[in-house]
């Protein structure tokens, strides 16, 4: 008797188990995450961004993609509301598509505390969400478990529905209810999505063009990046926030063969290049040596193939100095008439001998022949002040080109090993400090409008009662006070980071570091 008790005991556990993991399967799907059956699957001729994340998505990241929807001091929008309450979710799934029209849709999959979750199925703020959104109030949606989350601090409602550990947010009743047909649907919704990166990293995005940057090529196809990221790790003696680790995933085979065969990871000596301070961006890359005249080079290259034309370079010339490893940086100074700008230099590699023509021609056909000042540290070539700083110098195999004080250049030398290692190998790496490049660019901004005005003022109207307009009065950049508006908005957001560090450790791959606008990279 006892025996048989067991065996039916067993028998059914085991039917129990068998209908659990039957569910489940339903429910998820083969190799499918509960959150991610929530997105619909996008369209890969359009652009979209999917991204996952644990613990909720960074408040930073939030604040990025804000400006995207509405900026900062004009009424929230019902996207900027939606990214709000993602930050405060223990996870994030989000997808942001093109619309119809010009627009972009936005909705997101989360999973809140199981209070707060119970509360939303009731048709109620819980205490997290309470605080985001302090004067909403919520009705039902149109639909059984649909609401409508409405305040005036966003304009149109946020329309959610809670199936199961997840709530479905949309900013509009029509995209919420694509997510629940999706989701029953393996094929399509991104239940079965499978990330390549750093599969073990709590956060993840897929960014995809849509075929936008092939778009007049020969073989049409979308670029997909891939990138993964973490916290620091507190083991780690590093003064970096987090890191990231980025791939491409989709680039059709044609072009990911040619980046394997053409370019290549050198070591950089990092004590060969100075990176102006206080530095805004710098980028330096290991390029292969352009092939044919310099009109049919990508642009920038064609654009400095010009330049070393009317300075007076031979074609042969101008092929060696672009081949190999180029740092261009934006920061120091430079001051132009009455503005304090940031500089400009561009650092090139080559033969000792070559670099010093380089250094010569620059001064001579570009500059009439004015006399520069020697530079402690650089064998020929020196700086200049004319209406604005100049400098062209070489040392060895290296000649910095550019418009920046000398003061500017003191120390560094040193920059750029507080990121690489010295001889470590890279295809390219690139550094920007956030929060100079916000400022920089609310200012740049309010001197251009400046500028304008100016202009303006001193037009001859006379010229265009003729019919004419003075060229050197036609600005290629117009700027309103909207514009200035979205520029101190995205350069708010600039401030509230730090600086990144990316390098291009492989033709289709690389890794990011990013720090704190408390700490250095020192």
């Amino acid at each position: 008797m006892g025996s048989q008790m067991v065996k039916k005991a067993v028998i059914a556990a085991v039917c129990v188990c068998c209908a659990a993991a039957l569910l489940l399967f339903i429910f998820f799907g083969p190799g499918s995450k509960g959150i991610m059956t929530m997105l619909p699957k996008p369209d890969e001729r359009e652009m979209y961004l999917i991204a996952e994340t644990t613990g909720g998505c960074p408040e930073l990241v939030v604040s990025l993609f804000s400006e995207s929807f509405g900026a900062e001091g004009r009424s929230m929008s019902a996207e900027s509301a939606l990214l709000a309450a993602a930050a405060a979710a223990e996870e994030a799934a989000l997808l942001v598509e093109k619309n119809e029209g010009d627009g972009y849709r936005l909705c997101a999959s989360l999973h809140f505390s199981s209070a707060e979750t119970s509360s939303l199925k009731k048709g109620r703020l819980g205490a997290e969400l309470g605080k985001i959104f302090k004067s909403a109030s919520i009705r039902e949606g149109g639909a059984e478990g649909v609401f409508a989350i409405e305040s005036a601090a966003f304009g149109e409602p946020l329309f959610y529905k809670v199936s199961g550990r997840y709530t479905a947010m949309a900013a509009d009743a029509a995209a919420l209810r694509r997510m629940e047909e999706a989701s029953k649907r393996s094929s399509a919704n991104l239940g079965g999505k499978k990330w390549s990166v750093e599969r073990g990293w709590p956060a993840h995005i897929e960014i995809c063009d849509g075929g936008a940057i092939t778009a007049n090529a020969k073989e049409k196809f979308p670029v997909t990046l891939e990138a993964a990221w973490r916290g620091a790790d507190a083991e780690e003696a590093s003064p970096a926030e987090g890191e990231a680790r980025w791939a491409f995933v989709n680039l059709g085979k044609p072009a990911e063969l040619w980046l394997s065969r053409s370019l290549k990871a050198e070591k950089w000596e990092t004590g060969n290049y100075l990176i102006p301070e206080p530095l805004l961006f710098s980028a330096g890359i290991n390029l292969p040596e352009p092939k044919g005249k310099y009109k049919d080079w990508p642009f920038p290259l064609s654009s400095l193939g010009e330049i070393a034309e009317n300075i007076g370079l031979s074609d042969s010339q101008a092929r060696e100095i672009l081949g190999g490893q180029t740092v261009f940086s934006l920061g120091g100074q430079n001051r132009i008439l009455w503005f304090s700008l940031p500089g400009f230099l561009v650092e090139f590699t080559g033969r000792p001998a070559l670099m010093r023509e380089l250094v010569e021609k620059f001064w001579e056909n570009l500059f009439f022949g004015a006399e520069p000042k020697p530079m402690a540290g650089f064998e020929a070539g020196g700086s200049a002040n004319l209406p604005f700083s100049a400098v062209g110098a070489a040392r060895g195999g290296v000649a910095a080109l550019g418009l920046a004080t000398p003061q500017s250049l003191e120390g560094g030398a040193k920059t750029l090993g507080r990121y690489l290692k010295d001889g470590e190998e890279a295809i390219g790496w690139a550094i920007a400090d956030l929060p100079r490049i916000g400022a920089a660019l609310s200012d740049m901004t309010k001197m251009s409008s400046f500028l304008e005005e100016e202009a303006y003022e001193d037009e001859d109207f006379s010229d265009f009662e003729s019919g004419g307009v003075p060229g050197m009065l036609q600005p290629d950049i117009t700027t309103t006070p909207f514009d200035q508006e979205i520029a101190d908005s995205f350069g708010n957001v600039l401030k509230r980071m730090g600086r990144i560090f990316i390098v291009w450790e492989k033709p289709l791959s690389g890794r990011l570091l990013w720090y704190s606008s408390q700490k250095s990279a020192n």
